[in-house]
């Protein structure tokens, strides 16, 4: 998945999640225009939203600025009938 690009008509297929101490190990797959993608990240500590992936429309990884993140240094961005954020620290 590449950082800053946004995939458009997204249907996740494959969906993880492990539990590693503290935080998850999160990996899916999806499909989008003929092109099949993978996503792998750790350090996920907020699991409440990570069913929204499921039902993703559009999905975009970008690099956190600011100090404004508790922790994590990327964001997941969903997008279906609203938008959510997973804040995550490495994309594996």
């Amino acid at each position: 998945m590449e950082l800053g690009k946004v995939y458009k008509g997204v249907s996740v297929d494959e969906f993880h999640v492990k539990r590693e101490r503290d935080s998850f190990l999160v990996s899916f797959s999806f499909v989008t225009s003929d092109e099949t993608v993978r996503l792998k990240v750790s350090g996920v500590r907020v699991s409440g939203n990570l069913c929204e992936i499921l039902s993703a429309d559009r999905l975009w990884v970008e690099k956190s600025e600011g100090s404004q993140v508790e922790f994590g240094g990327y964001t997941l961005g969903v997008s279906h009938e609203y938008y959510t954020e997973i804040v995550f620290d490495a994309l594996l």
